[in-house]
């Protein structure tokens, strides 16, 4: 979905005051909330995805216009991971590293083209400050273990988003549970934000639309 296409509404603004407080804190945090109400487009817009995913998976020849991305990760300083279904650990550990060495690359090009940074790259991983993870639910304990020692080993913070549930799923994993600093649960808009939402996609659609109408 295009940026332009993005409305904040009021959980959007809440997730963002979340994930600010995770990042900062450099803690772990849990969001959960019912399937098909929203929660991973606000969190790719946080981390800037929509126009960083296509250059960090391609990871092509640059372009000139790369530069917009690279200053927009400088921002976020975040990455946004979905595991797959039948993920294992070790891509679990690889496709992270993988994410987070190009995420931390382009940031440190932002940096040096600012004249911010210079000198020679040193622990790029510091670049990136916080790490979420969609369709948590989907983990293994093991592949659980692989990002609880990468926090450990980093304190990159860590934001986990699943279906209700996941926080009484993870409090099974105490090594885990035990460094959770923040739990939000993404809660379905409320009818008059609801109208406020269609009004402005239908008014995109050249359309006018009565709330009246059920």
């Amino acid at each position: 979905m295009a940026p332009s296409s993005f409305i904040a509404t009021k959980e959007h603004r809440r997730f963002v005051e979340f994930a600010n407080a995770v990042r900062r804190q450099r803690t772990i945090g849990i969001c959960y909330g019912q399937a098909g109400i929203g929660k991973t487009l606000p969190a790719r817009h946080y981390a800037s995805w929509q126009k960083a995913e296509p250059l960090l998976e391609q990871w092509g020849p640059r372009q000139e216009s790369d530069h917009q991305i690279y200053a927009a990760l400088a921002k976020t300083r975040t990455v946004f991971f979905t595991p797959g279904v039948l993920i294992r650990p070790r891509q679990v550990h690889e496709e992270l590293a993988r994410i987070i060495t190009r995420t931390s690359i382009c940031i440190d090009e932002h940096l040096r083209s600012t004249g911010t940074k210079k000198g020679p790259p040193k622990d790029q991983d510091k670049n990136v400050e916080l790490i979420i993870i969609d369709e948590s639910e989907r983990l293994t304990a093991t592949s659980l273990e692989v990002l609880r020692d990468k926090y450990d080993r980093s304190s990159i913070a860590l934001i986990l988003i699943g279906m209700p549930g996941i926080e009484k799923q993870f409090s099974r994993y105490p090594q885990l549970h035990s460094r959770v600093g923040f739990a939000h649960e993404y809660r379905l808009l409320v009818e008059e934000e609801l109208n406020f939402v269609l009004q402005r996609k239908w008014h995109k659609l050249g359309q006018t639309l009565d709330p009246g109408l059920h």
